[in-house]
């Protein structure tokens, strides 16, 4: 017996208690018709604020599967990805529920996965008040990693895919197994994995037309400012929803450089370490303020 075309394609967005975000994402999914054309699985980690029960009253035909509050993101994409294989699924669509897919995006997507059966394909992300990049892809060239985007109409090859918004055929999982939550839990999670089907053969894409909205949350941190002491910073590498988790961040060079990537990762803790200690304690609190102000407006100078 065939599977329905709906059955062939699963939506996977992990959550945790962002429930109006959560129900803006389906909302714009359910405009476009995608919650009746395709599956659609909510992974909801423990939440608090009545994300399912919202989620059940607005939108029966989302399939929500339930968590501990200790899958986290790649816990909790795998959670989505074997429930939807183990329904036929041929075809994953990773989402994240602060993304969301312009008309055709999704479509765009799956239909480049199927007519290559070795490409991954990702979206690209845009912020919705600037219109500027995003979420895309990452390069690396020895110890130097880059963020790249596609404009529109264009097509790159890339290293790594953000997972904010990615087609995966069922065929990686095939290769390489599911994602591994042990070695990282929350970051670096999608680009760790997209990098292992790189190396099982597989081109990673960004598609300039497949377009989905969402706003760059994790801006770069600045050592200069902030009332933080080098212990506060120094105890993020030690806090899984931190995105400087020293275990993410460990396996994320490891997979991109190799043994590199290890003695690389060492040395850049310590000397952030040693710098940051030395900024906090020699340079008073309100000159640290402005200097981060004139750091921030001399960025802002050359992105226009």
């Amino acid at each position: 017996m065939s599977l329905s075309p709906k059955a062939l394609v699963y939506i996977i967005i992990p959550v945790h208690n962002r429930k109006q975000t959560t129900l803006a994402c389906l909302e714009g999914l359910s405009q476009q018709g995608i919650l009746t054309q395709y599956g659609v699985v909510v992974v909801d980690d423990g939440s608090t604020d009545g994300t399912a029960i919202a989620i059940a009253s607005c939108y029966p035909e989302v399939v929500v599967l339930q968590g501990d509050g200790n899958l986290w993101w790649t816990g909790a994409i795998r959670k989505g990805m074997e429930y939807a294989i183990g329904q036929g699924a041929e075809f994953l669509i990773w989402l994240n529920d602060d993304c969301y897919p312009q008309p055709g995006a999704i479509q765009t997507l799956i239909e480049k996965c199927k007519i290559d059966p070795k490409v991954i394909a990702g979206g690209q992300s845009l912020d919705p008040e600037t219109d500027r990049p995003s979420y895309g892809g990452i390069v690396c060239k020895g110890v130097q990693i880059t963020h790249i985007h596609a404009a529109k109409g264009t097509v790159l090859e890339c290293d790594g895919l953000a997972g904010n918004f990615v087609c995966i055929p069922k065929r990686v999982v095939e290769s390489i197994g599911y994602p591994k939550a042990q070695q990282c839990p929350h970051y670096y999670g999608d680009v760790v994995y997209t990098h292992q089907a790189k190396r099982k053969g597989y081109k990673l894409l960004i598609f300039g037309d497949a377009i989905a909205l969402c706003k760059d949350d994790h801006p770069p941190i600045s050592w200069m400012g902030g009332d933080r002491s080098p212990i506060d910073i120094w105890q993020e590498r030690f806090s899984i929803k931190s995105p400087h988790y020293w275990k993410a961040h460990l396996n994320y060079y490891r997979e991109m450089m190799g043994i590199i990537g290890i003695g690389f990762y060492i040395y850049q803790l310590l000397l952030k370490f040693l710098i940051i200690s030395i900024v906090i304690f020699l340079i008073p609190k309100n000159q640290r303020i402005r200097l981060k102000q004139l750091m921030r407006l001399q960025r802002t100078e050359l992105r226009n």
